[in-house]
């Protein structure tokens, strides 16, 4: 999956960018039972699902959603590494 949709990339800049702001706010929060940790983590995974039924299965049929999704937040770690410390849910 690439990261640059000007390349041809399936899952986009934007959706890269939301998707992992959303895994921030559920991943390893100090509450994770709030409402609003899961609720970031319901987000999170429709968009995912979603990401994968548009335009993921439909161009890589092979690829299975659990691998996607696994390769999606292993991304949104690495992205949540390269900003510095993580805020947790308050």
């Amino acid at each position: 999956m690439r990261q640059d949709t000007s390349s041809g990339g399936v899952v986009s800049e934007d959706e890269l960018v939301r998707l992992t702001e959303l895994f921030l706010k559920f991943e390893g929060a100090t509450d994770p039972l709030s409402n609003r940790c899961k609720e970031s983590e319901s987000e999170f995974n429709s968009l995912v699902e979603n990401i994968y039924t548009e335009k993921v299965k439909p161009a890589y049929d092979s690829i299975a959603f659990s691998y996607f999704r696994s390769y999606v937040r292993n991304v949104c770690r690495i992205r949540i590494s390269k900003q510095g410390p993580p805020f947790p849910c308050v």
